[in-house]
């Protein structure tokens, strides 16, 4: 399934942050329908049957505290700076990130896809990393979180609907894998899943897409 191991971490960094935005809705859903189930038998001695499991608040949470340990462990080894949700945006104990602060779900998936953008970006300092035996376990950590959270909690894959089956502009690429990217307040940009080339909203050619994060209310 994988050519390398960067394919392979890349693989596994890429369920992250929908993976995260699935946990998150399915708490939402929960609360919602909880709180409509609690009207309705109001006055029965039973309480209302949850329709979804509500570990999945401290699932995402674990899944989020793994991706953000290691990251802190990638700009220990680089010596770059990490991406701000890494240093703010956490609930954090008096020792280790505890899990998300109080958000809504699409700002969960935005903090996330922040980390695991800027992950992939270093995915060749990675590999190397891990060549020399610098990253201990960390990444298969992270790989085993994810698999785990993607059994637990099922989802389909997102369907695109920008997406756009056409060749890529680039002459040495050419392959039919343009994607769209999103941020926190919508559609932010393309890439090549080929040859990674990005262009913005409104299809100019870009070096780095950028994200745009929600204002805080």
């Amino acid at each position: 399934m994988f050519d390398n191991w960067a394919a392979w971490l890349k693989w596994h960094l890429d369920q992250v942050p929908f993976q995260i935005l699935h946990m998150r809705e399915l708490v939402e859903n929960t609360i919602k329908a909880q709180d409509t189930e609690a009207v309705r038998v109001s006055g029965g001695s039973d309480p209302a049957r949850l329709p979804y499991n509500a570990t999945a608040a401290d699932d995402a949470d674990a899944l989020y505290v793994e991706l953000v340990l290691f990251a802190r462990e990638v700009a220990d080894r680089t010596g770059l700076p990490s991406p701000r949700p890494v240093r703010t945006g956490l609930w954090q104990g008096r020792y280790e990130p505890q899990g998300l602060p109080s958000c809504r779900p699409d700002e969960a998936y935005a903090w996330a896809s922040e980390i695991r953008t800027w992950l992939v970006t270093l995915l060749p300092d990675l590999e190397q990393l891990a060549a020399d035996g610098k990253l201990g376990d960390a990444p298969d950590h992270l790989a085993a979180s994810v698999r785990k959270m993607r059994g637990r909690y099922p989802r389909a894959e997102p369907k695109f609907k920008a997406y756009r089956p056409r060749p890529c502009p680039i002459p040495a690429c050419g392959e039919s894998t343009i994607a769209p990217v999103y941020d926190a307040e919508g559609l932010a940009g393309y890439r090549c899943d080929t040859c990674e080339a990005q262009w913005d909203r409104a299809g100019a050619p870009v070096e780095k897409i950028p994200i745009r994060e929600r204002d805080s209310p």
